[in-house]
């Protein structure tokens, strides 16, 4: 589940991650669990990273464009990705194809335009989805319709994505997770 990858990510803020070709350094050395977390998506993180670079985790989580990419690719990113990108204020969103891959734009976008309000990824093929929304609180992770979702929203617009999913889609293996708790199947008769 990509929530497990969040909660390791915050869970070790100063976690440096570094790429090299094909291989992925942590230093320090994160406790057990995380390094398991991790290496689970060690294809996601070493995608997210550009070669010979050297990130931490919380600048991860702290760069909304930064960790679109990482939960898309963590997600299974394959093929064409429609990018929506909503800017501060109220400019009109973009929404398009990125000619050159998801990771080369996000990471120009990510060192030469201001932080998005929200950034919209989705699969051409309707198999996934990412969403985030700045201030976000809550991630939450569930399939519905075929299709598999990562949102990251504000509390109020969780719970309203919730009640919008249940009343028209079958949702199956929703989970949540909060900064500071870790990841937790939701209880839809519980919501």
């Amino acid at each position: 589940m990509a929530v497990d990858l969040l909660h390791a990510l915050h869970e070790n803020p100063g976690l440096s991650l570094h790429r090299v070709g094909g291989r992925l350094g942590l230093a320090p050395t994160p406790p057990e669990e995380a390094r398991l977390t991790l290496s689970r998506h060690k294809a996601a993180l070493l995608q997210a990273l550009e070669d010979g670079e050297k990130v931490e985790a919380r600048a991860l989580l702290s760069s909304p464009l930064r960790l679109a990419v990482l939960l898309a690719h963590a997600l299974g990113v394959e093929g064409e990705v429609v990018r929506t990108l909503y800017p501060e204020g109220l400019a009109p969103a973009t929404r398009y194809l990125p000619p050159e891959g998801l990771t080369p734009y996000l990471a120009w976008a990510h060192r030469d335009l201001p932080p998005p309000r929200r950034l919209h990824l989705a699969d051409i093929g309707g198999r996934w989805v990412v969403d985030l929304v700045a201030g976000w609180e809550v991630a939450l992770e569930a399939v519905a319709a075929g299709t598999r979702y990562l949102l990251l929203y504000p509390e109020h617009g969780a719970r309203g994505w919730l009640e919008a999913a249940r009343a028209g889609l079958a949702l199956h293996g929703v989970s949540v997770w909060r900064p500071g708790t870790a990841p937790r199947p939701l209880l839809l008769t519980a919501a």
